[in-house]
């Protein structure tokens, strides 16, 4: 009975959390969206829904693991070919103008996005599989 026990506890700690409340604002709950494993290591992107405008949705996200991150994103669930917006904010201060870094992604640019190399979203940035995950989950 011991051995069972011990064979299932690898699926009980890999499961995704379902939700936490938020690192960088006080009172607000994020919802997991999308695990982006890292070579050895992974980071959970936690988001939530901030607006919604007709097609145009505005996901605040953050993840503080091997990266830390926050910001919003903003897309067109109705026009996938329409630019997305991210807003970051990196290390600093969620909201402080002087922290925030905005980055539109053309149509054109996510190719190179998914491949890695769109230098406006190096490093520790959501990836396009993040936005992939978050338009699915917004986009019902």
């Amino acid at each position: 009975m011991l051995a069972a026990s011990l064979f299932a506890l690898p699926s009980a700690v890999s499961a995704e959390p379902a939700s936490k409340t938020s690192e960088f604002r006080p009172g607000v709950t994020v919802d997991w969206i999308y695990k982006e494993d890292i070579e050895y290591f992974f980071t959970n992107w936690f988001g939530r829904l901030e607006k919604s405008d007709g097609a145009w949705r505005d996901i605040y996200f953050e993840t503080s693991e091997k990266y830390v991150n926050k910001g919003n994103i903003r897309f067109n669930c109705a026009d996938p070919e329409a630019d997305i917006d991210v807003t970051l904010y990196d290390v600093g201060e969620y909201g402080n103008a002087a922290d925030r870094r905005q980055v539109t992604v053309p149509y054109g640019d996510r190719k190179a996005w998914a491949d890695g190399n769109y230098q406006p979203l190096s490093g520790e940035t959501p990836p396009i599989e993040f936005y992939d995950a978050a338009r699915k989950r917004f986009c019902k």
